[in-house]
């Protein structure tokens, strides 16, 4: 069976686009860059009413994107998610193919904004690019560790337009991780590809149980921080090269790790990614943490242009002496945090994978998880208006469907949701202590 992305000429195109432009000199990437930076910002003024109308709130002409440069560019004031969030018809630019999407991400603000089927394409081709590195290619066996409830007898799924074997990472309790070890090798698949909170319970259910794992070729990481202590049991326990790439759903930047060292490329072609200091300063000096800005040159019905991400990066320089990409290098991701909830029957559920993509938080202003009790979850929330008990019933039911049966969920209306002190929403208060993640 061909390859279901194989078969998109949208993604087709945008792969070979990418690997022509391969060996670009930092010369021709800045050219490109800038092109691309004059072009969506001058759809923006033309056609999205709420970056025309910012713009010449401070002195922004159409005339002035002509002669754009980099350092005039970074005068330009950033977008947060609030401001599009509550404005977005103003901030989206309707075409008939756009479809709208949601996700709350790791901030536990509801958002959602429009994209076409050229621009998802091209976000699935970036990636598969980026997996190249490791060799990676489409239809290889992947067995894929998914934050869906999979509702089959053991908990998997045989997608065969994609040659992959789709494993629910709500269950990892140790039977079911042992029913995932054994269809591995029924499957034997040729790579690894989840959350990495999920793969390291798993790698560590093998590391203590002592039971073997068919050889892989590469680990696959994806939608949270990978640190240390994880890749290294990572490379213990499966003997394989781990990949890791930075990503979010408003598609404004992507980096990759390197195919030589375990430092993030943040690919160029996708999006200009700028680091910026708390006073809005870019980030020029190796060893300096950033948060992520980011401008999608894939996103034209809801354009992101200087987007504050709320993700932070540490800044390495420019150019990778191992495989000679002259690339922006990061040397880690921060702000992503890998949080977990534990259900009565000790299952860990990470929060990246409540990540909803659907309308069901639209009229819910902010929402926090909190946790002090094994089994007991709070969701607390900032509703945008009256909110009828049937809505937050369904919003309930919803959230149960992925946390499970073995989870009181008990749902609170709040004033107010604090951030930490760095200014950081976070998705769940955890006060039980865990010997995984960040808490």
């Amino acid at each position: 069976m061909i390859h279901k992305d194989l078969q998109n000429p949208y993604y087709i195109e945008w792969i070979e686009f990418l690997k022509a432009s391969e060996h670009w000199s930092r010369e021709e990437i800045e050219k490109y860059q800038l092109e691309q930076l004059r072009k969506v910002i001058k759809h923006a003024i033309e056609n999205v009413p709420g970056y025309r109308k910012l713009y010449k709130s401070v002195g922004i002409e159409p005339n002035d994107i002509d002669a754009l440069t980099f350092d005039n560019f970074r005068k330009f004031p950033f977008i947060e998610k609030e401001i599009i969030r509550d404005n977005l018809k103003e901030f989206t630019y309707p075409t008939e193919d756009m479809e709208y999407v949601t996700t709350g991400g790791s901030t536990g603000i509801p958002f959602g904004f429009y994209r076409d089927k050229k621009a998802f394409a091209r976000e699935l081709a970036s990636k598969a690019y980026q997996y190249y590195r490791v060799g990676w290619k489409e239809g290889v066996r992947q067995m894929v560790f998914r934050g869906i409830p999979i509702n089959t007898e053991d908990h998997t799924e045989f997608y065969p337009e994609f040659n992959e074997l789709r494993c629910s990472s709500y269950y990892l309790i140790p039977e079911q991780m042992e029913i995932y070890r054994k269809k591995a090798f029924e499957f034997q698949p040729e790579f690894l590809k989840g959350y990495p909170s999920s793969l390291y319970i798993f790698a560590k259910y093998l590391k203590e149980t002592g039971k073997d794992f068919p050889q892989v070729r590469g680990i696959l990481c994806a939608s949270e921080n990978l640190y240390d202590y994880q890749k290294e049991l990572f490379k213990e326990i499966f003997r394989a090269r781990v990949f890791s790439h930075y990503g979010h759903y408003e598609m404004a930047v992507l980096a990759g790790y390197c195919e030589y060292e375990d430092i993030y490329h943040v690919l160029p072609q996708y999006g200009y990614a700028e680091l910026v200091d708390k006073n809005g300063n870019i980030v020029t000096q190796p060893g300096q943490m950033g948060e992520i800005v980011g401008t999608s040159f894939l996103m034209y019905n809801t354009p992101f242009i200087r987007y504050k991400t709320r993700d932070f990066a540490i800044f390495k320089g420019f150019g990778c002496p191992s495989c000679g990409r002259p690339y922006q290098l990061w040397e880690r991701i921060e702000g992503r945090l890998q949080e977990f909830i534990v259900t009565k029957k000790n299952r860990y559920i990470s929060m990246t994978a409540i990540n909803m993509h659907d309308d069901i938080f639209d009229p819910i202003k902010q929402f926090q998880f909190y946790q002090r009790e094994k089994g007991v979850v709070v969701f607390r929330y900032i509703p945008k208006g009256s909110l009828s008990s049937d809505v937050i019933e369904n919003i309930r039911k919803r959230l149960l469907v992925k946390l499970g049966d073995d989870v009181d969920l008990i749902m609170q209306e709040v004033n107010d949701i604090p951030p930490t002190a760095r200014g950081k929403h976070r998705f769940l208060v955890q006060e039980l202590k865990l010997d995984i993640g960040d808490l």
